[in-house]
């Protein structure tokens, strides 16, 4: 398992080395999604990570795609930490996954 996060670490530091030519959002998709497979146990981990990451990647875009994405992850965030609640999870989780959800629905719907 050790010898797993550490290609998976070093994986991440090649990947965003090339980062650097891509957009925002797949940028964060896939340092979201390494950080989330390195950190958890499963493909949910990683998946999250991504919807993290991607979120997290529109929102520090600039102009009006960003602002977007800024609105949608503060309303994201809002509806994931109540649906968490409600449903006994997690409600920082939630929230996070929120925001990540709906940064990329404000960046898309802009």
């Amino acid at each position: 398992m050790k010898y797993l996060k550490t290609t998976l670490l070093l994986s991440t530091l090649f990947v965003s080395v090339s980062t650097m030519a891509m957009d925002k959002t797949a940028a964060g998709a896939v340092a979201g999604a390494a950080i989330g497979a390195v950190a958890g146990k499963d493909v949910k981990s990683t998946v999250g990570g991504a919807v993290v990451g991607a979120g997290t990647g529109a929102m520090f875009k600039n102009g009006d795609k960003g602002k977007a994405a800024r609105k949608g992850g503060a309303v994201g965030a809002a509806v994931g930490a109540g649906a968490a609640a409600v449903t006994g999870k997690s409600v920082l989780k939630g929230a996070a996954v929120g925001a990540g959800s709906g940064a990329l629905i404000g960046e898309a719907t802009h």
